[in-house]
């Protein structure tokens, strides 16, 4: 499989396609069965039915990576699901498939989204009234897991660098005051991100996450792939951090708009290129 490069296909065809043990960090945001009006897809299938779809391509997932591969799955806490009488514990029923195809747990982030944006997807149940209010966590997570080693078995370059002092009589490493608090912001289980005011797709997905995700997990030149790539927000992501990226879209009209994003953003760099040259010479 060709790497940098954005595929549209059904994820499970495309992931045939994909050879084991080939890929550093898988980066996705799945549908949450809940009734999305997606033009590709179908959003309202039962609990059971969907949670036996995702160990389908959660399988696929830990074949693709390699042995010191990691996930990080975009997901709610809890969903609304009528057939098991309300509200469930949505990221638990996940985990519990993740477990079951092999992964290991490595964590949990929260998503600080804006407040602006969560009373859109709240209800009360009784208003004002303890009659039987709804006390609803209408946040999101990222789900972490790791395939065979939690520790890369091979160090790449690294985004932070660092100049090497002499204190005390010992080398020591410099890291300026930026990369610690850029280190210390994504290790600590909450990042804060934005919604695109204007998203490109049905289901949005901020490049805050995957950004966050790719900075922590991999070094310069690993591999990332997205399986549901929607928009080309995690390709777009691993490319301006210079990581390699592979994506999966089931949805022609999704899949034009990613590739169209990426070939504006290499069009933006080659423009400043040739104006960094020109005053350069100037």
């Amino acid at each position: 499989m060709e790497i940098n490069k954005l595929y549209n296909g059904d994820i499970l065809e495309m992931f045939a396609k994909t050879p084991d043990n080939f890929v550093d960090l898988i980066v996705t945001s799945p549908p949450y069965n809940v009734g999305i009006n997606y033009s590709d897809w179908d959003d309202t299938m039962s609990y059971d039915g969907f949670f036996q779809w995702v160990e389908t391509w959660l399988k696929e997932c830990y074949r693709t990576l390699k042995p010191d591969g990691r996930i990080a799955i975009n997901i709610p806490y809890e969903t609304n699901f009528q057939e098991r009488g309300g509200r469930v514990f949505f990221t638990a029923d996940f985990y519990a498939v993740m477990k079951k195809v092999g992964f290991n747990f490595f964590g949990m982030v929260d998503l600080n989204e804006p407040a602006s944006n969560r009373s859109k997807s709240t209800a009360w149940g009784s208003w004002m009234s303890a009659s039987g209010p709804h006390v609803c966590n209408v946040k999101e997570c990222v789900l972490l897991g790791y395939k065979e080693s939690h520790i890369k078995l091979n160090k790449g370059e690294s985004q932070w660098k660092y100049e090497e002092k002499e204190v005390d009589g010992k080398p020591k490493k410099i890291y300026s005051q930026e990369d610690k608090d850029d280190f210390y912001e994504l290790v600590f289980a909450e990042w804060k991100y934005f919604n695109d005011s204007r998203p490109l797709t049905t289901a949005t997905f901020s490049e805050d996450i995957p950004r966050k995700a790719i900075k922590i997990f991999t070094y310069k030149d690993d591999l990332v792939l997205d399986c549901f790539m929607g928009s080309g927000t995690t390709a777009l992501s691993a490319k301006k951090l210079g990581r390699n990226y592979i994506g999966f879209e089931i949805s022609s009209e999704y899949h034009t708009i990613s590739e169209k994003r990426i070939e504006d953003y290499d069009r933006l760099i080659r423009i400043e290129k040739k104006s960094k040259e020109f005053f350069d010479y100037s």
